[in-house]
Parts: C-alpha cells; structure tokens; sequence
C-alpha cells in the first residue's frame, strides 16, 4: 500500500502542492503538523480553508481542544486509522506537514513511551529549568549529554519520563522502535523553496492571516488563557506569531513590532527544518518549491 508523504518547511507550499497532487490521484490529505491538529489558531497555523477542503477529504485539522496535549505516538495511532481508511476507501493517503518528528515516528517507529500523570506535568513545569537539567545530568546523563541545557521542552519531557517512572528516557528511547504497519509503502516528496524565496513568502502570508482575521482567534485563546480555561503553557500556545499578537492586545507591544518577531521566529523554525530534512529524511522527490 503506497502512503505518499509531502514535507517542508512552514510557507513551501506544501497545502498547494497536496490539494494539486491528490486531486489527480483521488487522493486524502492526513494532517502531519501538530498546531494544525488544534482548533484555537486555524488561521494562525495556516490550516486549509473550508474553500480549499471542498472536492479532497482532510482529516486530523482541527481535532484537539486548545487545552489538550497530543504525543507523538497519539498522532501516529490516529493517522494509521486515517492511513487505513484512505485505502479501504481507495484513495492514496497524503500525508502533510512539518512536523519531522511525527513524520520519523511514523516511518520508522516509535519506542515505546509511558503517559505521564498530571501531577507529574504540573510538578516539572514549576521548577527551574537549571534545577531540571541538572538532575537530568546527575540521573540520566546519556539524555543531558544529548540536550541543550537551554532546550526547554526536550528537558522537561525528559524528566517528566524519569520522576514518573523511575527510568531514564535515554533506556525507553534504547528499547526496540515499534511500527504501525510494515505493509505500507512510502512516497516522500521534500519541498525546499530557496531561503530568500521562503522568507517573502513568510512575511506575505503573515499580512494574508491578519487580514483573514487571525487578531480575533487569537483574542479567543487568550480569553481562555486569562479565565482559566487553558493553561498557560498550552502547546498551542507555541503556534508562531501568538505569544507576539497576544502582547499586541494586552498593549505591552506594536503590532509591527510583533509581526517583525514572528517573522524572525518563523525564518529561525524554518532553518531548523531545513537542516532536519537534509540529515534525517530521505526524499524519493526533492522539489525546489
């Protein structure tokens, strides 16, 4: 069973290209991006349009609450139910998105990982991330060896691993990478427009969401954050451009002030998976855009 994958950085015209393609090969297009799997920020994280969703079944957009979290082998269960369903139906599956990590986990496994309690979560969260890393290095150096002492989030799940279960996550990362579905084939078209290419592009379609309204929902997340609803470290609260916009409405910065930092944050996320392309995936179709 072929799964054919479209990959690259945010603003390579990766939609465009899935719609082309699977419109001519009665194709469905499986979300791999984790902001688009929330319903806060449709705008913000550049989901397809109502419009564009109209003649090719989407699935996996918006399917999480502003207050959920979604791991990587969550979305690899929910895609393979979609993987399968495509192909009951007889459509070629597309899977599209910028999420390497979910794109890797899929192709080549994933070890298996423990959920980690609430308590655990909160009790991490509220301690310094020096404290943290620290006591990765003293319990789990393999993994403190691995990580950046500044990468907040790689150190935090690290040690919610180890306080939940007694192990370190470099031993679960050791045992054997465990695969959906050894019946499928994979198609991988990568997507790298040149750097000067995709940084207009990023700033364009900054104004193109403004304009698509993108201030109201991010005044709805934010709403929710302040009465409580949401926490305030979310994971969508990470999609680009937010933390900057919710600063615009509180007052605390101009809204040029926060488009130009989320431009400089998309550009820095869209080198980084660039690099991530290069080194960890290997394309069966290498575009330039």
């Amino acid at each position: 069973m072929i799964v054919k994958i479209i990959i690259g950085p945010t603003a390579s015209g990766k939609s465009a290209l899935a719609v082309e393609r699977a419109l001519g090969d009665n194709g469905t297009i499986i979300n791999a991006d984790a902001m688009q799997c929330y319903d806060a920020l449709p705008i913000l994280t550049a989901q397809p349009t109502e419009s564009e969703k109209q003649n090719i079944p989407h699935t996996l957009y918006g399917v999480l609450k502003a207050n959920e979290r979604m791991s990587a082998a969550d979305w690899v269960s929910m895609a393979a139910t979609e993987i399968e369903k495509a192909h009951n139906e007889g459509r070629t599956p597309y899977l599209v998105g910028g999420t390497g990590m979910y794109i890797k986990a899929l192709t080549e496994g994933l070890s298996p990982m423990p959920d980690i309690p609430t308590e655990v979560r909160a009790d991490v969260r509220a301690r310094p991330l020096d404290e943290l890393y620290a006591l990765l290095q003293e319990a789990d150096a393999p993994s403190a060896a691995r990580l950046k002492p500044t990468d907040t989030q790689r150190v935090m799940r690290a040690v919610e691993v180890l306080l939940a279960t007694g192990t370190p996550l470099s031993e679960w990362q050791a045992i054997p990478l465990q695969k959906p579905s050894t019946a499928w084939q994979f198609h991988t078209i990568t997507l790298s427009p040149p750097k000067e290419v995709l940084e207009a592009k990023i700033r364009t379609r900054l104004d193109a969401m403004l304009k698509a309204g993108a201030m109201d929902e991010v005044k709805a997340l934010s709403d929710k954050i302040d009465a409580g609803e949401v926490p305030a470290d979310a994971p969508i609260t990470v999609a680009h451009g937010f933390k900057y916009l919710r600063r615009v409405l509180k007052h605390e910065m101009s809204l040029e002030e926060a488009l130009e930092l989320t431009a400089i944050e998309t550009r820095q996320y869209t080198k980084r998976q660039r690099t991530w392309l290069r080194h960890q995936l290997k394309a069966d179709e290498a575009l330039p855009a």
